[in-house]
């Protein structure tokens, strides 16, 4: 069972948490200050570490900056639960290695959650310095646990070969650089495995987006539609102010968020990506750049967190956020990111068009770009 290590000076948050996660059967390891924290740490080799800010001799943010320089605790998760739940706080946490931010007072079911989630995630993660990298490992891992972005270029920066199942990506780059052609490429790949597929359409026709797909595949889309491998969200004509009603799943009306929220959540339930049906599979999210334009700042980041959250409770629903470059504040950009398990940035280098891994959580990758031709992204 999971070992979970618990730093807060304050006895009763201690106590709390400690019985939270005993029921649960997990081994709770606690600590009343940051040095205490970093030397159970590394006698303990806990799976998880949820940490307090404000203690005595070291606060939550240097425990977390020492577990990131600790080679064999760098890829413990870190959940900081505090009572500072300013923004200046959430970023500084997790610049320095947090995984995820719980404010208190917190809901005992949500932080089981997040708990659940983030061990779930971490334990997919390669651990590639303790086990031998063979060919065969690497087929069985992605097998198991990774979904391939469609672009082979792209796959081989990962080590694993792919992109964690479950995870949440932000795909970020300017106008016509290739971040709806990675999604179609995404999407494609999941139909050819037969996965069940999830569009979210905001700034491009979906009618459009089906032509491209069936010229790709070399077929029809609407056979995967009769087969509910497919769905589409038609949130393009709401945004765009047209009316169409070929696509079932669509948002009509006065805008709102929570409408489309509905309509995502009914799509979803038809293609088993939920709770109860845990049918995983993927999600494209084209693109989130138009939701901050009509909504405001909380409701959208509300938004991004429902939809990433739903991620490993769905099965395992790997979902990439598209995201045009240069349309929100970089603080906005900051807190999006940190909801998300990976970062890939489509850019121009040397006036080529070119893709890299920025981040990731829970796979080891390499950040060298890939270079793609015009021709490949359209």
């Amino acid at each position: 069972m999971p070992k979970i290590l618990v730093a807060d000076d304050e006895a009763n948050i201690v106590m709390l948490v400690k019985v939270m996660f005993q029921d649960l059967d997990y081994t709770v390891i606690t600590a009343s200050d940051g040095h205490e924290a970093l030397i159970k740490a590394e006698k303990e080799k806990p799976d998880m570490i949820i940490t307090d800010i404000v203690m005595p001799k070291k606060d939550g943010f240097e425990v977390c900056r020492e577990i990131r320089k600790n080679p064999v605790l760098a890829q413990t998760p870190i959940i900081i639960l505090s009572a500072m739940g300013d923004e200046y706080n959430k970023i500084n946490g997790f610049e320095e290695g947090a995984d995820d931010y719980v404010t208190k007072p917190f809901n005992i079911e949500e932080l089981k959650l997040r708990v659940k989630a983030l061990l779930m995630r971490s334990s997919k993660a390669p651990k590639i310095s303790q086990t031998k990298n063979t060919k065969s490992n690497k087929k069985e891992n992605q097998l198991l646990d990774y979904v391939s972005t469609g672009v082979k270029e792209l796959d081989s920066k990962l080590t694993a070969g792919g992109l964690p199942k479950g995870s949440n990506i932000l795909v970020m780059g300017a106008f016509g650089l290739g971040k709806s052609w990675l999604g179609r490429k995404f999407m494609l790949t999941g139909l050819q495995n037969k996965e069940r597929n999830l569009f979210v359409a905001l700034d491009d026709d979906p009618q459009q987006i089906k032509k491209q797909l069936s010229m790709e595949l070399g077929s029809e889309i609407t056979e995967f539609e009769n087969k509910n491998m497919l769905k589409f969200v038609d949130a393009y004509s709401w945004s765009s102010l047209t009316q169409t009603t070929e696509t079932p799943y669509t948002v009509t009306g006065t805008l709102d968020l929570n409408q489309l929220s509905g309509v995502i959540a009914d799509a979803s339930t038809d293609l088993g990506q939920t709770v109860q049906a845990k049918m995983g599979g993927r999600r494209v999210i084209d693109s989130i750049s138009s939701l901050f334009i009509n909504f405001d700042l909380a409701q959208v980041q509300r938004f991004i967190t429902q939809i990433s959250r739903t991620a490993v409770a769905f099965g395992g629903v790997t979902t990439l956020f598209l995201l045009e470059e240069n349309t929100i504040d970089p603080l906005i950009l900051n807190n999006i990111k940190y909801l998300m398990d990976g970062i890939i940035e489509f850019k121009e280098i040397k006036g080529k068009p070119a893709v890299r891994i920025a981040s990731m959580k829970w796979a080891d990758y390499s950040n060298e770009p890939c270079f793609l031709t015009k021709e490949r992204i359209h």
